[in-house]
């Protein structure tokens, strides 16, 4: 019997170096501040590699840490003898006299384990378990995410903090469909948004050891972009996507079965205070179906809140969605804002400059602002450019004026002799 508990102990020993080092390198990898409340007695499952402290109190007050074996033990421990220190203090030393077998129970269930198989050793007393360190294991994740692969997953981690330790959901992932494997089995379909929406935690489950993640590319999709806030980077498959610098966003939304235009909106995050939601549309291949999405948003009921459909752009346009070309252009007047665009292409929108214009003097009033248009500045929306006329043009009229004058004078006076 001796001999199988020095044996037990010297392949605990080592198995807690091993753990120590697990649990410092999943440390880095696993952001432990987003677990929203402490670990429950009676969900926590016990499995190897957990780390439990176990206190003794009544006729014996005495407490040791120990680790749940490959096994699936933990050891009980008794004090047989004490050694003083140079100091003067007294540590006690412990013999293994048993293992108790708790793998698969809960920190409660364990408990009630542990406390019978410490009153075959001691009377009148109390036994408590304390989970100390967590056990790391790894989880699968694959498809479309940043960075397909292993990551190490803590027992309290659900598949959203996994697929982010991944590097998160890619711009044409789903994340409506994403799949868990558990015991190379089909297990249960995650839905992300839903756990957005409602805080659901059955739409967000836990992970464990060997699970696999698999998220697929979006079924259906729609494009929103203008006046909303947008809720994280997206970037399109076929052609890349511009903005408005802060003013605009625009994003590749998943599209549910059932969607309408107020779910999309919510989606991307809300109207912007900027927003004109009184002009906003829905391109549908050739067509342009206008909505007003005051009333959409104010009642869901509203006829506006139509279905959405694959392969829709619902627009929002801001306030100031337009620029302003005055001056010495060939057409002055105000021209729809497009992204990405700069001064001398707004110029040219408007017909380009007039003979007599003063491209040097030329300037963007924003707001209290004037930039010189000879750098060729990105336009905002709500910009102005004014293009001045030449200065020496107006002398030049004024010398063809005097000329005339000057002629039908001499011309009078010849009749007049």
């Amino acid at each position: 019997m001796k001999k199988a508990l020095l044996i037990l102990i010297l392949f605990t020993i080592p198995f807690l170096s091993v753990h120590a080092a697990a649990t410092e390198h999943a440390t880095d990898q696993v952001d432990t501040d987003d677990f929203p409340k402490p670990i429950v007695s009676d969900d926590y499952v016990l499995m190897p590699g957990d780390s439990l402290l176990v206190t003794v109190t009544g006729a014996t007050n005495y407490s040791y840490i120990t680790v749940v074996t490959f096994e699936g033990k933990i050891t009980l421990n008794m004090p047989v003898t004490s050694t003083i220190t140079l100091q003067g203090a007294y540590v006690p030393q412990y013999d293994v006299v048993a293992a108790v077998t708790i793998y698969g129970l809960s920190i409660k269930t364990a408990k009630d384990s542990l406390r019978q198989a410490f009153s075959k050793y001691l009377r009148n007393i109390s036994v408590d378990l304390t989970l100390v360190g967590m056990r790391t294991f790894n989880v699968l994740v694959v498809g479309e995410v940043a960075n397909p692969g292993i990551v190490p997953a803590l027992p309290i981690s659900r598949v959203s903090m996994v697929i982010d330790g991944a590097g998160g959901i890619s711009a044409i992932g789903s994340r409506a469909r994403i799949e868990l494997k558990r015991s190379g089995k089909y297990y249960a379909v995650v839905d992300l948004m839903e756990f957005d929406r409602t805080g659901d935690p059955r739409t967000n489950p836990f992970v464990q050891d060997g699970d696999i993640i698999v998220v697929p590319q979006m079924e259906y999709s729609v494009v929103v972009k203008g006046a909303v806030f947008g809720k994280r980077e997206y970037e399109l498959r076929v052609a890349e996507l511009t903005a408005a610098r802060e003013k605009s966003s625009e994003g590749l939304y998943e599209l549910i079965e059932g969607d309408r235009v107020a779910d999309l909106v919510t989606r991307a995050g809300g109207l912007t205070p900027w927003s004109d939601p009184e002009n906003a549309y829905i391109e549908r291949d050739k067509e342009k179906l206008y909505v007003d999405l005051s009333a959409i948003m104010s009642d869901a009921e509203s006829p506006q809140n139509i279905p959405m459909e694959h392969g829709d752009v619902l627009i929002v346009p801001s306030v100031n969605s337009v620029v302003y070309v005055q001056g010495q252009v060939v057409n002055p007047g105000p021209y729809p804002f497009q992204p990405q665009l700069y001064a001398h292409d707004y110029i040219g929108i408007a017909g380009g400059p007039l003979s007599d214009a003063s491209m040097s003097g030329a300037f963007i009033k924003r707001g209290k602002h004037r930039i010189p248009v000879r750098d060729n500045p990105l336009v905002e929306e709500g910009d102005l450019i004014h293009i001045p006329r030449q200065i020496f043009k107006f002398w030049q009229d004024y010398l063809e004026i005097g000329a005339v004058v000057a002629s039908l004078l001499i011309s009078y006076l010849t009749l007049t002799k």
